[in-house]
């Protein structure tokens, strides 16, 4: 408690006890490329202390200041909403033969992009006092990492931007974050420069689903407000730093939306999806899937037990 106090009174020169070790993780089986690693911060346990407790403190309002779109890591919220949401939505677009399209979204390295003085933006626009900005500040910048590869140990230095995996206080910022594209799309819905999906189901119409950076957007079938929307994303980017990955994207159509996918998919750079495709490991189709389409999760299974 003494420590805490200290910071509390800013006596507590946290940047010394602020460093980590970053570990390479593979993402597959052949993981012969940078990109197919995922780095994990192991961080200083009492560090970790202080962004553990600033971490509780921030989830006990989160579900206020953050929009009902995202799923992820908040208490009261459930990793199967948003699978269940967009399940229903693409099975009640065929089958009523709804116009509109699916955008689902590949960020790049998403924690790694995020850039400081944008989460200090969205933090005071969210209410949060200078105090909290300011510790939040601390948290997140000066701390010094170390590369480890092969039990080596590489020289420390200091990062520039980004949340760092293993920072228990990283998934709450990172979904602050993001909620800024939720809101984005809710002022350019209000302004009619796009429109949801569903509006019968979903008051205003269904926009954005997301849980973390898996992000799924609808649009209703209209050319020019997809322009739109690809703006706001493109903006998004250029506020936030995260990027996205427009050719690793998948966009879907519904409807009449059918008849112009080639103009969507020019127009987001991305590749057309197929069926079943997947969200949060999940295959999605809009008819009833085979046993075949679960042996990849029952296989996954298989390996834990």
């Amino acid at each position: 408690m003494a420590l805490f106090e200290d910071f509390h009174r800013g006596e507590l020169p946290l940047h010394s006890l602020n460093f980590g070790t970053i570990i390479l993780l593979p993402k597959g089986s052949e993981a012969n490329r940078i990109e197919r690693y995922r780095p994990i911060c192991l961080l200083n346990v009492s560090f970790k202390n202080f962004t553990k407790v600033a971490s509780n403190r921030i989830a006990l309002v989160a579900q206020k200041i953050i929009r009902p779109s995202q799923t992820a890591f908040l208490p009261g919220r459930n990793i199967m909403e948003g699978a269940i949401i967009l399940h229903e939505t693409i099975h009640e677009m065929h089958r009523k033969k709804l116009n509109g399209v699916l955008f689902k979204i590949d960020f790049e390295k998403a924690y790694d992009k995020v850039k400081w003085s944008f989460l200090q933006q969205t933090l005071r626009m969210k209410g949060f006092f200078e105090t909290w900005c300011n510790w939040i500040k601390t948290f997140v910048q000066g701390g010094n990492v170390g590369i480890k590869i092969n039990d080596q140990m590489g020289p420390f230095f200091q990062t520039q931007k980004g949340l760092r995996q293993g920072d228990p206080l990283s998934p709450v910022l990172f979904n602050l974050v993001v909620d800024m594209l939720s809101i984005l799309i809710a002022r350019a819905k209000v302004n009619g420069q796009v429109s949801g999906v569903v509006p019968h189901l979903v008051e205003d119409g269904l926009s954005i689903l997301q849980y973390a950076d898996d992000t799924i957007i609808f649009m209703d079938h209209d050319i020019e407000q997809a322009t739109n929307m690809k703006l706001i994303l493109c903006m998004f980017e250029q506020l936030s730093g995260l990027k996205i990955n427009f050719h690793k994207s998948e966009i879907f159509c519904f409807g009449k939306a059918k008849e112009e996918e080639n103009l969507y998919t020019q127009l987001f750079g991305c590749e057309l999806g197929s069926y079943p495709c997947r969200y949060l490991g999940l295959p999605m189709h809009y008819k009833k899937l085979n046993n075949t389409d679960w042996k990849n999760i029952e296989e996954r299974f298989e390996k834990k037990t």
